[in-house]
């Protein structure tokens, strides 16, 4: 059957939609179990009571390590050089390929397709968005940075001069679709860390929903008896629905399968999260530009589709460069609960860049969902087990810190590990988490008097014997004198207080 490329389309932006629909119900369920969970009592657990938190915390049998901050900023520049060099490396193998296969390879030439490879690679922007984790609106700026320079490089090299308003509109039309994507799917905080993953799956529901309504068009004329008799039952719409949904119940296994194995995979190490989103995001743009050429050219349009494969190959080939090149220290990072969006720009702006210099623990909570969560704990939650991921006694903490992934991901950059905590638990958690932390970074903005949970951790890293530093993050609603009390009895020095976000970076990586 030949489908047109408005039907093609048309399921692309549909699956997006359902993407972003369905990411927001889910993140919107998962954050009330978490708080259902997070302040109910853990499950009985006899075996385990008379343990304590002693007996269940691992020793540490090691001196604490430092950060390395020339590694850091060497471990930044090459993943930086890698999503610049393989944007332009896909762009320019897009381009040799539509000169070829779309344009007429009459047309091919070596400036021709460097420069025509230039504008392809239009989502470098994007990537830099992706590591640097911009806020949306700055990623936006960005690409139109890059856009407007690759309008000055196109009115330059061209042969023959063409108006701006079809410049435009041609540079216009590579990007409005995959930015459309990605604002469906990434510009809100609530969902980003869960319609990437929920992507393939609707894209494949909403194909099928689309063939089937083409299937029911190109018999119209010849209508099957049944088809009448359904439309004579329930109406000509509630008919055409039921069409468009009946996929559904032969791919929901296939759907779930895809699902599952993209989690067992991330679970596995492989791919990276970053990794992840790049091959999307870069599948999308190829995809904008493919689906409009099948009608001029049919499926030989396809082959833009081809400069994909150059994401696994270098996320493979380059693993050894992209490896880190010291032992990783690891950053606990503790904060005032409730102050989302201040955690949350803490995270992009601090924790990214730190995952690049070693691991991150932390306790679970509601405010860095949106950062934190993984596929392996989304489909955990779809599947139900959402609760086995919570400690229920003292004696599960060694368990759940044995369980940590401290390894680093293909690309250099570790993962972060958190413990998911009922309230009669988070205490063991945390002295645990203590005993194999390195450096702590501890969110002090909003903090006062009352906050009982974040005096006991002060309390806590105060008395730690083998702590180095302990880096506080405060600002003009933080009750400083209270805190000071509470750890006036650590070494000298021990504590670092800082106002901005920069400060932060430098004192983490501070000998």
């Amino acid at each position: 059957m030949a489908m047109n490329t408005g039907a093609i389309l048309t399921a692309l932006m549909l699956g997006v939609v359902l993407t972003a629909l369905a990411a927001w119900i889910v993140s919107s369920l998962y954050r009330r179990r978490m708080l259902a969970l997070m302040g109910s009592a853990p499950p009985p657990d006899a075996s385990h009571a008379g343990e304590s938190t002693a007996d269940a915390a691992p020793a540490r049998a090691r001196t604490p390590l430092r950060p390395d901050p020339r590694a850091s900023r060497h471990a930044q520049w090459r993943h930086l050089a890698v999503l610049t060099g393989l944007s332009l490396l896909i762009g320019v193998t897009q381009s040799v390929l539509a000169l070829l296969f779309i344009y007429g390879d009459d047309l091919l030439s070596l400036g021709r397709a460097l420069t025509l490879g230039a504008v392809y690679a239009w989502p470098m922007a994007l990537t830099w968005g992706l590591m640097r984790r911009w806020p949306w609106w700055r990623t936006l700026l960005a690409i139109l940075a890059y856009l407007l320079v690759m309008f000055a490089l196109v009115s330059w090299r061209s042969i023959s001069p063409r108006p701006l308003t079809e410049s435009f509109a041609w540079l216009g039309g590579l990007v409005l679709i995959p930015v459309t994507v990605t604002l469906l799917i990434g510009a809100s905080g609530r969902i980003r860390a869960v319609a990437p993953y929920l992507l393939p799956i609707f894209l494949l529901l909403a194909g099928s929903s689309v063939i089937a309504l083409q299937l029911m068009v190109l018999g119209v004329n010849y209508p099957p008896r049944w088809l009448v008799v359904l439309v004579g039952i329930v109406g000509a719409w509630p008919a055409i629905v039921l069409l468009a949904l009946a996929p559904w119940l032969l791919l929901a296994w296939p759907a779930w399968a895809i699902a599952r194995t993209l989690a067992r995979a991330y679970r596995d190490k492989r791919f990276s999260d970053l990794w992840y989103l790049l091959a999307a995001y870069w599948l999308v743009v190829l995809a904008a530009t493919a689906l409009p050429a099948l009608q001029g050219v049919g499926l030989v349009a396809l082959t833009q589709l081809l400069p994909w494969l150059w994401i696994p190959l270098a996320s493979w080939a380059l693993r050894g460069w992209l490896a880190p090149r010291s032992a990783p220290p690891t950053l606990l990072v503790l904060r005032v609960f409730q102050q989302d969006a201040t955690v949350q720009t803490l995270f992009d702006r601090v924790i990214e860049r730190w995952r690049l210099t070693g691991n991150t623990v932390l306790i679970a909570g509601t405010d860095l969902l949106s950062r934190t969560l993984d596929p392996d704990d989304l489909f955990t939650f779809l599947n139900g087990r959402l609760a086995t991921r919570f400690i229920g006694s003292e004696a599960q903490v060694a368990e759940r810190l044995r369980g940590f992934d401290l390894a680093p991901d293909p690309d250099g950059r570790y993962r972060v590990n958190e413990c998911y905590c009922f309230d009669s638990t988070w205490k063991a958690a945390l002295a645990a988490l203590v005993q194999q932390t390195d450096v702590v970074l501890m969110d002090l903005r909003g903090f006062h008097a009352g906050k009982l949970g974040c005096r006991h951790e002060l309390r806590v890293l105060a008395e730690a014997t083998h702590l180095h530093r302990v880096v506080l993050l405060h600002d003009g609603s933080t009750q400083r004198a209270v805190a000071e009390a509470d750890v006036a009895g650590a070494p000298a020095g021990r504590f670092v207080w800082v106002l901005t976000l920069g400060e932060v970076i430098e004192a983490l990586h501070a000998h």
